[in-house]
């Protein structure tokens, strides 16, 4: 299966120039259709970027098959144009969607090729990420997830760093869409993505894997990256969305859903039933795992939970000796920071959680503060620095 390639632009023609050379440059199948789809301004003020982001995209020369350039008659908006975009799925057989800010890996195409390959028959899944994200976008801590005999694991989450969609997953998608009451989904995602603006499809796509139980596949190795433009949801660069790229790979190893160990739901956590595959410690428990400490009550459903957050009385507890957090119950880590409790004996109030989170963020920052030495020498370069302005 080769997937078409889709870019929804709007405003920003340095990006998108930026986009098409990786995209010319890159190992993409011949015969490959590039859509390239210019929303409308709503906004006189953003006239002429946008005219130019047009003109851009019509003196493109794609030579790796058939340009369609479309200029949308009227607005769409951001989240309008992405799903005309991904729409474009069931038009082509499977699409490629890349918002204009991303960079492609030379490689991204033959993932993309080769992962379909693997997964386009499996209504488990959702779509396919070109993007392996650094972080758990909850708390801005490390996203670490486990390590298997595998090239890729899977979340319960979408993302904008770079999409691939068979037609059957866009379908299932848009009909869910149109049948969906608007809290369907709702209390089980968490409460920053049910606060999003409507201008914000990523909410939407949370509310959606966890009603009908999909996931996303995740490449270990990015093979998109942001290199973090002013946009709409960002009126100034950002380097949050900058990770590294794998260029060289060519061949990659795919587990599907059942074999696989890494599975991670919609708060970056593993599953109870993959963490029991790999440790026999805590069978026999009816657990939810809430490691980050992220999962509002309502979401903590089952007779016990695995957590950093404080608890009244624990039934066992590990220390947080090893990365990712999990591996410290596979390996039987002694000490304390990591509990298995009752649900009833686990605090889940703002000052519990924060206190959590607070211990999560040393662990991660592996505890140990910059020496005497390193700080006397930021310090002195920092003066240098004014001195020269």
């Amino acid at each position: 299966m080769i997937p078409a390639i889709a870019i929804p632009a709007f405003n920003r023609p340095a990006s998108l120039a930026r986009l098409l050379a990786a995209l010319a440059a890159a190992d993409v199948a011949a015969g490959t259709p590039l859509l390239i789809a210019v929303d409308c301004p709503a906004d006189a003020r953003h006239a002429p970027a946008n005219a130019e982001v047009l003109a851009l995209a019509r003196a493109f020369r794609w030579p790796h098959g058939p340009l369609e350039v479309v200029a949308q008659p009227a607005p769409l908006g951001l989240v309008g144009n992405v799903f005309y975009c991904g729409a474009a799925a069931e038009t082509y057989g499977a699409v490629a969607l890349l918002e204009d800010d991303l960079l492609v890996s030379a490689r991204f195409h033959a993932y993309a090729r080769q992962a379909l390959a693997a997964y386009a028959g499996d209504d488990r899944l959702a779509g396919l990420s070109l993007n392996s994200p650094w972080a758990n976008g909850f708390t801005h801590q490390p996203f670490v997830p486990l390590l298997d005999d595998d090239d890729v694991y899977f979340l319960q989450l979408s993302t904008p760093q770079g999409q691939v969609y068979t037609a059957a997953q866009w379908r299932a998608f848009r009909e869910w869409t149109a049948t969906a009451g608007p809290d369907a989904g709702a209390a089980a995602v968490h409460d920053l993505l049910n606060a999003l603006p409507a201008d914000d499809w990523l909410g939407l796509k949370a509310r959606y894997l966890a009603a009908t139980g999909r996931f996303y596949v995740y490449p270990r190795e990015s093979l998109t990256t942001n290199p973090g433009a002013p946009g709409t949801h960002f009126d100034r660069a950002t380097a949050y969305f900058r990770v590294p790229m794998q260029e060289l790979r060519r061949d990659f190893r795919f587990l599907s859903l059942d074999a696989a160990a890494a599975v991670y739901d919609g708060f970056y956590e593993l599953l109870p039933a993959r963490l029991d595959r790999l440790t026999d410690r805590l069978h026999g428990y009816d657990y939810e795992v809430d490691l980050y400490a992220t999962k509002p009550s309502r979401r903590l459903t089952a007779g016990y939970v695995l957590t950093t957050r404080p608890c009244h009385r624990a039934e066992l507890t590990f220390g947080r000796d090893l990365w990712p957090l999990e591996a410290n119950v596979i390996a039987g880590t002694p000490g304390r920071g990591i509990s298995l409790a009752r649900r009833a004996d686990v605090l889940t109030g703002p000052a519990a959680t924060l206190a959590a989170q607070h211990a999560n963020d040393a662990t991660f920052a592996r505890t140990r503060p910059p020496g005497r030495r390193q700080r006397w020498r930021a310090a002195l370069a920092g003066w240098r620095y004014r001195r020269l302005l």
